[in-house]
């Protein structure tokens, strides 16, 4: 029985862009559980290409945040990067291969976002101010009114 990858909240970063990309990338999980050998060249390759778009989304995000653990998170993106070339490299033509790349692509999706990715947010919330993050009440305690301009 196929796994099913099924978005909940708690994959959620936090950034509309990068959850957007991270449910796209369950979608090609999917897309990978469900293949028959005939189409893991063009499926993989739709993984490929989505996969490195959303790294470079992810370190220009961390770039822009100034998050101290860039360079071991984009060794992270690069070892995975590595990880499906080797899979790739030779053809997959067996079922055995089919269900090592069906592992792999599940085993990352699942532990980059809900730990790496997780981690880096953390800090990014951390970074943060929520809107009116000013003080709301004036030096004698009473509210502030806020005007819009």
């Amino acid at each position: 029985m196929p796994i099913k990858f099924v978005w909940d909240k708690r994959y959620s970063v936090g950034n509309e862009v990068i959850d957007s990309q991270h449910r796209r990338l369950f979608d090609l999980g999917n897309e990978i559980q469900n293949i028959q050998l005939s189409e893991v060249t063009r499926t993989v390759m739709n993984l490929y290409k989505h996969t490195r778009q959303h790294f470079d989304t992810e370190e220009q995000h961390m770039k822009t945040i100034g998050y101290e653990k860039l360079e071991q998170h984009r060794e992270l993106h690069n070892g995975l990067i590595s990880g499906l070339n080797n899979l790739i490299e030779k053809p997959i033509d067996t079922k055995i291969g089919l269900e090592g790349l069906k592992k792999f692509v599940y085993n990352w999706i699942i532990d980059h976002i809900l730990n790496h990715d997780k981690k880096y947010f953390e800090f990014y919330q951390g970074q943060v101010k929520p809107p009116f993050a000013a003080s709301t009440r004036t030096q004698r305690g009473r509210p502030r009114k806020y005007q819009q301009h």
